[in-house]
């Protein structure tokens, strides 16, 4: 389906989110067939790992049938066999390209359930929270292999041991400014005076993060307002001069000793914004300590079982997670998933919710990241290149963005013993007892990482077949910044390539931006001439279910650019197919095929 212009469009299959709904060979195929007769020529197709692991939301795993959930994964399992080569066969019968996707950093999610309890169809890895389930084979088996968290020194530790005896909850009370969409901002005005209400705060603890119970002991509140430097969850200041904030602290907390897990509601929130991964705190007899926070709460997918008291209940069964009203309604009986999705995702993480989860501690592992400097993790994914291609794919496009790395401070991450290593001897210094530079590590993750494509690249070649590798501008601009496009954002493993080793081993480039419909062709500008230069087709992303939709602008602008070879079209699950997933809705989304081809005839007249 090329343009006018000459620019491929293929599509992307996610195959485990298909298979939610059931598929069987009839179901694969009546899919490939439909993109066929869309005119696709090549389809590109994210690989379910090794294991299964779960992606972006709990319900992209597998989990038993006949529990209300809707979700068929292990039924299509069952169907299919191999779900990857029943798609790849399917596709190549029709004559199409086959390309899959593979992320070597999408190793699980690492959703948790409390501890003490059981998910049958996972193994359960002890963490901040409960215990993480649906990692794929190698963290299953290795949670040791994943990239780690600077080490806490030893007092704090020892301090970790002490029972909680205070909180303190700081509220801006001065404006802020802050993105909530791709060209939207949120502009909080502040507070006089007359405004401000001191909310009554209720405090619970658990010991499993799963059951909550009401502190029933005599509290006492005390507030005051305080001028403060407002910082991020990773320590970043947010504004030149301190701020105005309404400070309350909890005293006398005298809490069972086994129960490491709080939670505070408030009774009135609305207009009171906090960043919780930085402006939450505790205090010991000795002193203060780290702590996790969080705002959203796991939340039921099979009725039957969310009707079950905790103890009762089979866990691993969950839906999306939740957050606001909805999460001070379920956190009871749910507990919290902290970690979840970093701590801005938009903006620098000012939030106003009912309800703040808080747990003793830091995690020591980013999620489900693997750490590239390990050679067992290198042999691992050059074991998938070479499974892929016995198979029988065209290529293999190694996609960087993941949903394993969600953590709210991803400044601190990094600390494995072989790039603490390579940083002393590129550097002179020991992060361990002097301060790191982020980027630093990042860069000496991305060469570890660098030194992985180039193997899978000698694989791929001497298979005659092609290797495509995802960039973003920040490979050409790096910076310390969450943003959607940048370094730190959640989804993104947070190493730095060096981006002219990597176009020169690649075949063909994507620049994995969200443009949120408004394409910007100075993005990336460097990487996309080099490439195309050296006669690499370059593609671009757009998402269907993610902000650009399909609209004339978009695409013309693309169109325009005459270094852009391709365009990606994310995904066909819910893009242009209903999958089954949820609530058995099968069929084709008329709406947007529909828009996709009323907008190619515009193109190409």
């Amino acid at each position: 389906m090329p343009t006018k212009g000459g620019k491929m469009i293929s599509p992307v299959v996610d195959i485990q989110p298909h298979l939610r709904g059931f598929h069987d060979y009839k179901k694969v195929r009546e899919e490939m067939v439909f993109l066929k007769n869309l005119g696709f020529g090549r389809v590109y197709f994210v690989l379910c790992q090794p294991g299964y692991s779960a992606f972006s939301d709990p319900t992209i795993s597998v989990m038993q049938p006949e529990k209300g959930t809707g979700n068929h994964t292990l039924e299509s399992i069952l169907a299919l066999g191999d779900p990857n080569y029943a798609y790849l066969y399917e596709a190549q019968r029709l004559g199409m390209e086959a390309w899959a996707i593979i992320k070597p950093y999408e190793s699980g999610t690492g959703f948790t359930i409390p501890h003490g309890t059981n998910a049958a169809l996972s193994k359960q890895i002890e963490t901040i929270g409960g215990q993480h389930i649906n990692f794929d084979n190698l963290i299953s088996n290795n949670p040791e292999l994943r990239v780690k968290r600077k080490p806490e020194q030893d007092s704090i530790l020892n301090r970790l041991n002490e029972p909680i005896e205070t909180l303190e909850v700081a509220f801006s009370l001065d404006s802020f400014r802050q993105k909530i969409s791709s060209e939207e901002y949120f502009e909080f005005k502040g507070l006089t005076d007359s405004e401000i209400q001191i909310p009554k705060i209720t405090l619970w603890h658990s010991e499993d993060n799963g059951k909550y119970n009401k502190y029933d002991g005599n509290i006492e509140v005390t507030s005051k307002f305080e001028y403060r430097q407002v910082k991020d969850g990773n320590g970043f200041s947010l504004s030149d001069k301190p701020k105005r904030f309404l400070v309350l602290t909890v005293k006398n907390i005298s809490l069972p000793e086994k129960h490491p897990y709080l939670a505070i509601t408030l009774g009135h929130y609305k207009d009171l914004y906090t960043i919780p991964y930085s402006m939450i705190r505790a205090f010991t007899p000795t002193g203060e300590v780290p702590l996790t926070t969080g705002i959203h709460v796991r939340s039921p997918l099979s009725k039957e079982e969310g009707r079950k008291p905790p103890k009762e209940r089979e866990w691993g069964l969950e839906s999306h997670t939740v957050k606001g009203e909805e999460a001070a309604r379920l956190f009871k009986d749910w507990g919290f998933e902290f970690e979840f999705q970093g701590a801005g995702f938009w903006g620098d993480g000012w939030v106003s919710n009912p309800v703040y989860g808080i747990a003793k501690g830091n995690r020591k592992y980013m999620g489900g990241t693997p750490c590239e400097a390990y050679p067992e993790v290198q042999d691992y994914w050059l074991d998938q290149v070479q499974r892929v291609m016995k198979m029988g794919f065209d290529g293999i496009d190694f996609r960087l963005q993941n949903h394993s790395g969600m953590v709210s401070d991803y400044v601190n991450y990094g600390y494995n013993e072989p790039i603490i290593n390579r940083y002393k001897e590129k550097y002179g210094v020991d992060i361990l007892k002097v301060p790191a530079d982020p980027l630093k590590i990042m860069k000496i993750r991305g060469e570890f990482f660098l030194s992985f494509l180039e193997k899978a690249a000698d694989i791929i070649h001497s298979s005659g077949k092609k290797i495509q590798v995802h960039l973003r501008h920040a490979h050409e601009n790096p910076v310390l910044s969450d943003d959607f496009n940048e370094l730190g954002f959640w989804a993104m493993p947070k190493i730095l390539l060096d981006w002219k080793k990597t176009v020169d081993l690649a075949d063909e480039v994507t620049i994995k931006h969200y443009y949120h419909g408004n394409y910007r062709p100075r993005m990336g500008d460097s990487i996309k001439t080099y490439a195309s230069e050296k006669g690499k087709r370059v593609w671009v992303h757009n998402y269907f279910t993610q902000g650009d939709g399909v609209n004339y602008d978009f695409l013309k602008a693309i169109e325009k650019d005459k270094r852009i070879g391709g365009i990606l079209m994310y995904e066909v699950n819910r893009g242009l197919l209903y999958t089954g997933f949820p609530d058995q809705k099968w069929g084709q989304n008329e709406q947007n095929i529909n828009n996709l081809q009323s907008v190619l005839l515009e193109l190409n007249k």
